[in-house]
């Protein structure tokens, strides 16, 4: 059984990007400790899932209505999840078992007994999983409804009671292992054809549990010998093997084949259990939420109230930013510092991520491409070995990113070339985005280097938006981004008088 609540794209299609890089500039992991709630295996999830967004809209729709169908279901999700990984824990308690290489020596009943133990723990699981699907069914989702269905008719009560009692008959290999076969004598008097009759339990009678006697003749079709000899024992043990070995094929494959099913509800329930963490956590706070709407026609980039997590998990609040464009491809952010430029930066691309990963974003409306890369280029503390110097470091990451950015990618700079002269960093600009201009990726740019950004926007071109983060006459920001011509200051005397004000009063 394949589960496809989630389906991964297409590799040549999967975001081509760094986690590493996202991860520490837009500052995810106070989200994902969020979306966890605290448990490792769901930040694993959640981040493998996060970091490696998809990229085509069918399935992002299809993620989104699993998500509906889940916030309306939040405890059948949580339950799954959670029963998947209490089973998969069972399992693995006894990994040696399954593995490939499992110890040749250990007899054959042991091996079915150990087999035994874990089917038996799965069983308990998927009974109780196969019975929350059928009280609660009432799904929207196509692809949840095919799951509940298919798994629900698969895993019916007189299935899983039929293999609990099939289980609970091969316990008696605790006591004994001897077994009634069949077999006709081939060439050289070998046996051939061998079967498996039945195993002898405690109520056979006492002379067909002594196996093999000494030559003596019963009736005219049953003779039976007795074992004194050592080398007769090891082949009458590799006879009670073989003949078990099925036995113990069947009840392997079936466990793999529930592994392979627990492994899925993990990781595809625990993806939108994470959401729903993160859903919770919101809906409390009050911060909005909606669910993205993508265009693959044109450009767009639609928002509002658009708020920063990083902060919403922090300080419990965030000034929430509203944008309406369509047809552009630079984003030009200038203005005061401290003004909330790096912050809505932040905030697009965390929302991003999210939208494209098929979860809701912060934000009251959400309207966006689908990008097939996203990149950061944020600043970094100088190289601690004095290799490179901070120019030189930003030109590498940059030739880096460059080599592995794709056509209709998403490219956040911020502050990018503020390691060098006004003149040339505005000079590196330029040619780093008329180099872009043509590939249709989505630029969006804070920068306080005046000469480049207002060069830019005297061309008037339609491609490019400047928008500007402003302050009151008083020097209080607004945290808002407003679109504006760039200004030649960033107003950094305000944060000069604040930080000396605070020293002199020491």
């Amino acid at each position: 059984m394949e589960i496809k609540l989630i389906t991964t794209d297409n590799a040549a299609q999967r975001l081509k990007t760094d986690s590493k890089f996202l991860l520490r500039d837009l500052k995810l992991d106070l989200l994902l400790d969020v979306i966890s709630g605290g448990e490792e295996e769901l930040r694993k999830i959640s981040s493998q899932q996060l970091m490696m967004p998809a990229t085509q809209k069918a399935e992002l729709l299809k993620r989104q209505s699993v998500l509906k169908d889940g916030i309306q279901h939040s405890e059948l999700f949580y339950e799954v999840y959670h029963s998947a990984c209490q089973a998969l824990d069972k399992i693995h308690s006894y990994d040696d078992s399954t593995k490939l290489n499992y110890n040749y020596i250990i007899p054959v009943p042991k091996k079915i007994l150990t087999q035994v133990e874990i089917a038996l723990a799965a069983l308990t699981y998927l009974d109780s999983i196969s019975s929350r699907l059928r009280r609660e069914n009432n799904f929207t989702a196509t692809e949840l409804v095919a799951f509940s269905q298919e798994y629900t008719d698969y895993y019916t009560d007189a299935f899983l009671k039929e293999v609990h009692a099939f289980l609970h008959s091969l316990i008696v290999l605790k006591k004994t292992d001897a077994v009634s076969v069949g077999a006709h004598l081939g060439k050289g008097l070998k046996m051939s054809d061998m079967s498996l009759l039945r195993i002898l339990d405690n109520e056979s009678s006492s002379e067909e549990k002594k196996g093999l006697l000494s030559y003596v003749l019963k009736s005219d079709k049953c003779y039976e010998i007795r074992i004194e000899n050592t080398t007769i024992e090891n082949e009458v043990r590799e006879i009670i093997d073989s003949s078990l070995t099925w036995i113990l094929k069947t009840i392997s494959d079936f466990n793999y084949t529930v592994k392979h099913l627990l492994e899925q509800m993990k990781f595809q329930f625990g993806f939108y259990c994470g959401a729903l963490n993160l859903y919770t956590f919101l809906k409390e706070r009050g911060i909005k939420i909606c669910f993205p709407e993508f265009s693959e026609d044109t450009k767009v980039l639609k928002v509002s109230e658009l708020s920063d997590l990083f902060l919403v998990i922090k300080d419990s609040s965030a000034v929430a930013n509203s944008l309406s464009y369509e047809g552009v491809s630079n984003y030009i952010i200038t203005g005061v510092n401290q003004g909330g430029k790096t912050t809505f930066l932040r905030s697009f691309g965390t929302a991003q991520l999210l939208a494209q990963s098929g979860y809701f974003t912060p934000a009251s409306q959400y309207a966006c491409n689908i990008y097939q890369s996203i990149f950061t280029h944020f600043p970094e503390d100088e190289d601690s070995g004095l290799k490179h110097g901070l120019l030189e470091q930003e030109l590498l990451k940059l030739h880096d990113i460059i080599n592995r950015i794709s056509p209709k990618s998403l490219l956040l700079l911020n502050e990018t070339f503020a390691t060098t002269t006004d003149y040339d960093a505005s000079y590196l600009a330029k040619e780093l985005l008329s180099g872009i201009k043509d590939s249709g990726i989505t630029c969006l740019f804070v920068t306080h280097n005046y000469e480049f950004s207002h060069s830019l926007y005297s061309k008037e071109q339609r491609e490019n938006v400047f928008l500007r983060a402003d302050r009151a006459d008083g020097g209080e920001r607004h945290f808002r981004l407003t679109e504006g011509e760039p200004l030649k200051t960033g107003h950094a005397l305000d944060l000069y008088r604040e930080v000396m004000r605070e020293s002199s009063d020491f």
